[in-house]
C-alpha cells in the first residue's frame, strides 16, 4: 500500500511539473491577433433556444505581441514584440461569443448588434489535444456559454461587449459595415469589451484597465474585426456562417500580487528612511 501510494504521489509531482501553466501578461498596452468562426442569425431568426441570441462563434489566439500606443487612450499599434504565438511552447489560447442580440440599425450602423459576451480559456497542450478551427458547426456547441474544443483548461476572463462605439445609440455594443446574406458577405465590425468581474479568471484584474476613453465611460479592450461569408458554418434557415480575423488591443495592469509588492517596497523604503533621520537626530544631540 506504501508502495503505491509512493508511486500515485510520485505520477502527480511529475504530471505538474510537466504541465505547461498560463503566460502571465506583461504590463502596458498589447495587440491580440485571432481567427475563428460563427454563425449569424437575420431575418429575425436566432441562434439560441431562446429566440433573441443572432450571434456566436469559436476563437483561436493566433498571437500576443506588445503593443504601441498611437493615440492614448483610443488606439494601441502592434509593434512586432510577439511572446505568445498559438501551439507554441505546448498551449493555445481559445475561446467562445455567445449572447449577441439584434440592435438597432442606422445609416452608420447597418449591422448592429447589442449585449454579447466572450469567454477566454488557456489550453494545456501538454494534458490537452490541440485544438483546430473546426471546418463546421456540427456538434461544437455543447451549451450557452459551452464549445468543445474551446472553452476547457484555465479560464482566463470574461467580456461583455460594451456600449461606446456607436456614437449615435446608447444600447449598441457592436458597429457592423455589413449585412449578412447568403448571396455572400464581407464587412467589418468595430467594439468596445469591459471584463465581467462577476466571473473572475486569471487575466480579469489584470484586463480590468479602463484604458479606452469613449462618450459613454472608460472600456477595458477594444476589438476591429472582419468577417467573410463561410457556407460551410451555416446552420437553419437564416442562420449563416462566417469567418471571423480580429485584432483586439488591450492595456494590462500589473498583478495584484506585484502592486502588493510595490506597495510594501515603498513601506520599507519610508521606514528606512525614518530610521536613518532618527538615527541622525540622536546622533546630533
Amino acid at each position: 500500500m506504501k508502495s503505491l501510494t509512493a508511486f500515485v504521489i510520485s505520477a502527480t509531482v511529475s504530471l505538474a511539473a510537466n504541465a505547461t501553466p498560463a503566460i502571465k501578461l506583461p504590463t502596458g498596452p498589447l495587440y491580440l491577433k485571432f481567427s475563428g468562426q460563427e454563425q449569424i442569425a437575420i431575418n429575425k431568426a436566432s441562434t439560441w433556444t431562446d429566440g433573441k441570441e443572432i450571434n456566436w462563434g469559436v476563437f483561436i489566439m493566433s498571437t500576443i505581441e506588445k503593443g504601441d500606443v498611437d493615440i492614448p487612450n483610443d488606439e494601441i499599434d502592434p509593434n512586432g514584440d510577439i511572446f505568445f504565438v498559438n501551439g507554441a511552447q505546448k498551449s493555445q489560447i481559445t475561446g467562445m461569443f455567445y449572447g449577441i442580440e439584434r440592435g438597432t440599425p442606422s445609416a452608420t450602423n447597418p449591422f448592429p448588434a447589442t449585449k454579447g459576451y466572450m469567454d477566454l480559456y488557456w489550453r494545456d497542450l501538454s494534458v490537452m489535444s490541440k485544438t483546430s478551427l473546426a471546418s463546421t458547426a456540427n456538434g461544437i456547441r455543447c451549451g450557452y456559454s459551452c464549445a468543445k474544443g474551446y472553452t476547457e483548461g484555465t479560464f482566463l476572463a470574461r467580456l461583455m461587449f460594451d456600449t461606446g462605439m456607436d456614437t449615435g445609440n446608447a444600447l449598441n455594443t457592436i458597429v457592423g459595415s455589413k449585412v449578412p446574406s447568403s448571396k455572400g458577405f464581407s464587412g467589418v465590425a468595430d467594439s468596445y469589451a469591459s471584463v465581467d468581474m462577476r466571473k473572475q479568471g486569471l487575466w480579469s484584474k489584470q484586463l480590468d484597465s479602463d484604458y479606452f476613453h469613449t462618450k459613454l465611460g472608460m472600456r477595458d479592450l477594444r476589438f476591429k474585426n472582419s468577417y467573410n461569408y463561410n457556407a460551410k458554418w451555416n446552420g437553419k434557415t437564416d442562420v449563416l456562417g462566417a469567418r471571423l480575423d480580429d485584432p483586439g488591443q488591450a492595456y494590462v495592469l500589473p498583478e495584484p500580487g506585484a502592486l502588493s509588492l510595490f506597495g510594501l517596497a515603498g513601506l520599507g523604503l519610508i521606514a528606512v528612511r525614518r530610521r536613518s533621520r532618527a538615527t541622525g537626530s540622536k546622533a546630533g544631540r
